[in-house]
């Protein structure tokens, strides 16, 4: 009988701890820091397929994303509240509870080119921000206009984005103007592969 209880408080004590230890990871994934995995050939030459990358989900707390970041966003869905996102975390962390399929289709990574105020304008296979030829030493390939009409004027709250392999990019050039209200966070790190682990520009 003695034996049976001592089994019985080890796997309670056991129980207690993994909970606490998946409460204080939703929270860690909902406030401060998450991970997303590359889906896509779109950041090439900057980002591959399969790397996984750490967002800052603080990083935009107090201010707008910057033109040249690379953020995380959703492009259906707004992030929630605090305690919608921690309820998130919660799923997609409990194994064979993840985000769905859809879900991360929707999940995006792509470069800030232009933010509020901004007007963008592709000509010729190049971008000009506020009628100024961009510098991009980051991109690969050659920008075509696509599906938006130009010149575009970015508005309060909205940005436009690209990925970096511009003639391999689903991005503002064919669905649009995203709302910041829907970006997750910035990408800062890249942990995955190790030979390719280091802050990102």
């Amino acid at each position: 009988m003695e034996n049976g209880i001592k089994i019985l408080k080890e796997v309670l004590s056991w129980l207690i701890v993994l909970v606490i230890a998946l409460l204080a990871a939703a929270f860690v994934n909902s406030h401060i820091f998450a991970m997303a995995t590359v889906q896509e050939v779109s950041m090439q030459d900057t980002l591959y397929a399969n790397q996984a990358l750490i967002i800052n989900r603080r990083s935009y707390k107090n201010k707008s994303p910057e033109k040249g970041d690379i953020i995380v966003f959703y492009l259906e869905r707004e992030i929630g509240s605090s305690f919608h996102e921690f309820g998130r975390s919660i799923k997609n962390i409990i194994p064979f509870m993840g985000p769905s399929k859809e879900e991360s289709r929707d999940r995006l990574v792509k470069r800030v080119i232009a933010t509020a105020g901004d007007v963008i304008d592709i000509k010729d296979g190049e971008v000009y921000l506020n009628d100024q030829l961009l510098d991009e030493p980051y991109i690969k390939g050659i920008t075509e206009e696509s599906s938006v009409k130009y010149p575009v004027t970015v508005g309060e709250g909205q940005l436009f984005v690209m990925g970096d392999n511009r003639e391999h990019s689903s991005d503002s050039r064919n669905f649009g103007l995203i709302d910041v209200s829907h970006v997750e966070g910035k990408a800062t790190f890249r942990i995955f592969p190790f030979n390719k682990f280091g802050k990102l520009n």
